[in-house]
């Protein structure tokens, strides 16, 4: 089902039924529509019947589920555009009027949907004289006691200010949410949505462009385990001029430019990993790079490489024929899918568990991957980074609390066959099967990532004791066996 699809569904769905009706567990619902409602209507109706005593959060939830709605009014046409604002006009302003425990946040989401209803053309029946209650939602932060303005006070403040369209008072509020240290990976991603959505500051403005592309930097660059971005996001990060180094001071800090060019290269990386499918089933990562590098006949040929037990013709590998199987890089293009017509290396699972795959028909126009030649130190100083798709699912970065703990290759590795592994702590998601693991210094793939377990996993070296831990196979072991394959 696709977005328009899935959207409509969920359109139909509310329009027919109660919200209030259907929901169960408030973390889980919040987490639905902060993922903008992927799961469509069904993942809705699976939820339980239970009211909240009072109905102000079934109340909340069903104003942010129209407004997920008009966020997207572009996918789900006019005249749904048209209800879907309504309805959640209606919503919030039944919040802003009944409930002062939401009246900030409904005030500021009154504001943006009838701004986002103005630059769709679209005539709402809710009066909202826009920037009179902008001022009103200040004067209602302003009363906040100075100990309880966290990074949610900023961020409202941030949003006040662009009714307003003070942009250069933006940015300062945006500074401090991006920089403390408090602020959550939901609240900065949900500050990120709002602005790209519902105001579409970076339509209006290379300012409102900058502002969302240093946010997007922020989420890659904070502690967070794992973190995504819209693949929109990323080719913007990877292919839009960079915001002013002015600029990203005032919202990353002080080492702002360093950390967007960081963030920048690994979006570039990012374009050439892509998500391995059937028509039907989404189901693990591969990523491109130079077929000479693993197996010099193929020259400058461009292949993909993914695991053995993703993609294989040996049954035992338990991965999927070679002849069902595509790859799309969505962070490039979300529509174009590229078949294979061979397995031009395979090492089963229980070895190198690498597949690389050669196209037919046409190639993407993607760079391949840079090999590091060597491991880093494994001396718990030297973060790897891992870019994929976990179970198929969206495109996913884990580049937090990811050191590298141990590996067999030289000088000191013990590998007990001819594959060398490595080892290390990235929190990457189940599924990340055929994922690149990449150095910290200049985004260099070290590695095929292929397994994990947090309960544990057999150490290396000749140790038989397990720990908690993610494992890749050295990507110069499986160019070693392409060498001698010839």
């Amino acid at each position: 089902m696709g977005k328009a699809d899935a959207l409509g569904s969920v359109f139909d769905f509310i329009k027919d039924k109660k919200i209030g009706d259907l929901i169960s567990n408030r973390f889980h619902v919040q987490k639905m529509f902060g993922d903008g409602l992927s799961g469509g209507a069904a993942a809705l109706v699976s939820l339980a019947k239970q009211h909240d005593p009072d109905g102000r959060i079934i109340s909340a939830l069903q104003a942010r589920a129209w407004k997920e709605l008009a966020y997207y009014a572009s996918d789900i046409g006019k005249g749904e555009a048209r209800d879907a604002i309504s309805n959640a006009m209606a919503s919030y302003r039944e919040q802003y009027n009944t409930n002062p425990e939401a009246r900030i946040r409904s005030g500021i989401n009154l504001i943006g949907l009838a701004t986002l209803a103005h630059h769709l053309d679209i005539p709402v029946p809710e009066d909202v004289d826009r920037a009179q209650l902008a001022t009103s939602v200040l004067a209602d932060l302003n009363k906040t006691p100075h100990a309880a303005r966290g990074p949610q006070f900023h961020a409202s403040r941030a949003e006040a200010f662009v009714a307003l369209n003070d942009m250069d008072s933006a940015q300062v509020e945006l500074g401090k949410v991006a920089q403390d240290p408090n602020t959550s990976a939901e609240t900065l991603g949900a500050v990120t949505r709002q602005l790209r959505h519902l105001w579409k500051i970076d339509e209006k403005s290379e300012q409102g462009a900058g502002i969302i592309r240093s946010l997007g930097a922020a989420i890659l660059t904070r502690d967070f385990d794992v973190a995504r971005l819209p693949v929109d996001d990323v080719r913007a990060l990877a292919e839009k001029p960079a915001p002013s180094d002015a600029q990203l001071e005032a919202i990353l800090g002080k080492e702002g430019p360093l950390s967007y060019r960081w963030v920048r290269l690994g979006m570039e990386r990012a374009q050439s990993v892509g998500v391995i499918r059937t028509p039907t089933l989404r189901f693990g990562t591969g990523f491109i790079v130079r077929g000479g590098d693993i197996k010099p006949e193929l020259g400058d040929e461009v292949c993909v490489l993914t695991n053995a037990h993703v993609i294989s013709n040996e049954p035992s590998d338990g991965g999927q024929s070679l002849d069902s199987a595509e790859i799309m890089f969505e962070a490039v293009d979300k529509e174009t899918a590229y078949g294979f017509t061979e397995i031009a290396l395979s090492s089963p699972k229980d070895k190198l568990d690498a597949t690389l795959l050669r196209f037919s028909g046409d190639t993407p126009k993607l760079k391949p991957l840079l090999f590091a030649a060597n491991l880093p130190l494994a001396d718990r100083t030297q973060h790897v980074y891992v870019i994929g798709y976990p179970s198929g699912g969206e495109l996913s970065f884990s580049l937090q609390n990811n050191l590298l703990i141990d590996h067999e290759g030289p000088p000191d590795g013990k590998p007990r066959d001819s594959v060398c592994r490595v080892q290390y702590e990235a929190p990457t998601e189940k599924g990340s099967s055929g994922s690149p693991v990449f150095n910290e210094q200049d985004w260099k793939v070290i590695a095929l990532h292929h397994a994990g377990d947090r309960n544990g996993i057999k150490r290396l070296n000749g140790r038989e004791d397990t720990w908690p831990a993610n494992e890749g196979i050295w990507i110069q072991s499986i160019c070693a066996a392409g060498k001698a394959s010839e």
